[in-house]
């Protein structure tokens, strides 16, 4: 592409975003204020929602991991319980 193309590419560009820019000031329906109170709004939301995921998980970890103690727990008892049992019949 030559230079002169490259620069109406641009200018092009340049306008579109001012077009863009000018229209969406004039026709926003919140003043900016409004509109970043909202998007902070959202933010916050989309945190504390986050944060209750997190816990959810947490909660289901931790749920999971006893269920898991218990098992081995069972399983240790039956083989200690299988071991001795062994025991007594081999003596």
């Amino acid at each position: 592409m030559s230079a002169t193309k490259w620069q109406d590419t641009g200018m092009g560009l340049l306008i579109g975003i001012g077009v863009g820019v000018g229209l969406g000031i004039l026709l926003a329906p919140k003043s900016g204020k409004e509109t970043r109170e909202q998007i902070a709004g959202s933010v916050k939301d989309g945190i504390d929602g986050a944060i209750a995921q997190g816990q959810k998980l947490t909660r289901r970890a931790q749920q999971s991991l006893d269920e898991v103690r218990e098992r081995l727990r069972d399983a240790a008892e039956a083989g200690e319980q299988a071991y001795h049992e062994a025991k007594s019949i081999a003596s």
